[in-house]
C-alpha cells in the first residue's frame, strides 16, 4: 500500500493519470474487502473487525505516504507553491456525484464475482479505482495544505468504500442463495 502511495501520489501531484494507474495495479486491497463482505455475509464479526481494520489501515497509509511525499517534495521546492491539484482530469477525485455511487456498486459487485476466480487480480485494479485514487489525492491535498480538496477525497474514499462494502456483500448474499438452490 505504501508503494501505491507513492505512485499515487505523484500522479496526482503531476495530474498523470497513468501513474494512478500504475498505483492501483500494485494495490492489495481487493482481499481486505471481500473479507469484510464474507464476514458480514457470514455472520463473522472477528472477520469483518479484522478485514475492516486492515483496509481503513492500509488506505490511510496511501494517504500519509502522500502526504509526506507531498511535504518532502515540498520542502525540497519541486512542488510548484501554485499547486492546483485535480488537473489532467484528476478532478473527480475530489467531487462525488453519481458516477462515485454507479462506479462504487458495480465495483463491489464485480469484486465478489471475481473473488473465486483466475480475474480476481485483474477485478483488484477495478476496485483499486474507487479507494487509492482517492486516499493519494487526500494525502496530497493534506500535505499542501489545500484542506477543501482533503475533505472532499475523504468524502468521496468514505463513500466508495461503504458502497463497495454494500455491493459487494449483496452479491455474496444473492449468490449464496441461489447456491442453496
Amino acid at each position: 500500500m505504501a508503494v501505491a502511495g507513492v505512485v499515487a501520489g505523484l500522479g496526482v501531484i503531476k495530474g498523470n493519470p497513468i501513474l494512478i494507474v500504475g498505483a492501483m495495479a500494485v494495490s492489495p486491497d481487493l482481499l481486505p474487502l471481500c473479507s469484510v463482505c464474507v464476514g458480514l455475509v457470514g455472520g463473522r464479526r472477528r472477520l469483518t473487525r479484522r478485514a475492516l481494520a486492515t483496509l481503513v489501515t492500509g488506505l490511510a497509509l496511501v494517504g500519509a505516504v502522500a502526504s509526506l511525499l507531498t511535504l518532502l517534495l515540498d520542502v525540497t521546492g519541486i512542488v510548484p507553491d501554485d499547486l492546483v491539484l485535480g488537473s489532467g482530469g484528476l478532478s473527480g477525485l475530489a467531487e462525488t456525484d453519481y458516477s462515485t455511487v454507479l462506479i462504487a456498486l458495480v465495483a463491489g459487485v464485480a469484486a465478489m464475482l471475481s473473488f473465486e476466480t483466475r480475474a480476481s487480480a485483474v477485478v483488484g485494479v477495478a476496485i483499486s479505482v474507487t479507494t487509492i485514487p482517492a486516499s493519494a489525492y487526500w494525502g496530497v491535498a493534506l500535505g499542501d495544505g489545500q484542506a477543501s480538496g482533503a475533505g472532499g477525497a475523504l468524502l468521496v474514499l468514505v463513500v466508495n468504500v461503504c458502497l463497495l462494502i454494500l455491493s459487494g456483500s449483496a452479491t455474496l448474499a444473492v449468490q449464496r442463495r441461489l447456491a442453496r438452490r
